[in-house]
């Protein structure tokens, strides 16, 4: 959420507008977490937990839409990691995000998503050998098509009727 975005949040007096501002965000478009994670991860994380946590922290980094958040995960089964031992385990994040937000708010997004995930995880994981990436991707607008979405609507009506 850019500076302005934020004045123009705090500064709103309708509750109707602050809660469209709060839930659409300033214009600026979505973003989605996949992940992949290795299968023995399973045993030792909740991966529903872990995708709120994700999908919590990116919320309340102020940066993107609420009706623009998406993190979902898959197992991965088949792999082959570092010198084969079974116990290696890896989640790899790729984060894709919408065109228009300047390079400092774009490390901001790598710092708050990694570190969000990293301190969540280190409880679980433990000493057991593992791997944590995160890349972040932006889309190029013109190559992006979003023209059956509701979401937005939906939660902008949710809010305004007290949901």
């Amino acid at each position: 959420m850019s500076t302005d975005h934020r004045d123009e949040l705090a500064h709103a007096t309708d509750p109707i507008q602050r809660v469209k501002l709060a839930i659409l965000g300033n214009g600026v478009p979505m973003a989605h977490i996949s992940f992949e994670y290795s299968a023995n991860v399973e045993n030792l994380v909740d991966m529903n937990a872990f995708s709120s946590h994700l999908r919590d922290a990116m919320r309340d980094s102020g940066i993107f839409p609420l009706g623009g958040i998406r993190v979902r995960g898959v197992r991965v089964d088949a792999h082959a990691l570092a010198n084969g031992d079974d116990q290696i385990g890896f989640i790899d994040m790729i984060l894709r995000m919408g065109q228009g937000r300047d390079q400092a708010t774009r490390e901001s997004v790598v710092e708050i998503v990694y570190t969000a995930a990293e301190t969540w995880l280190k409880p679980f994981i433990g000493d057991r050998p593992f791997a944590l990436s995160l890349e972040v991707i932006e889309i190029e607008k013109t190559m992006s098509e979003k023209r059956f979405n509701n979401l937005h609507a939906f939660l902008s009506a949710g809010e305004a009727n007290g949901g």
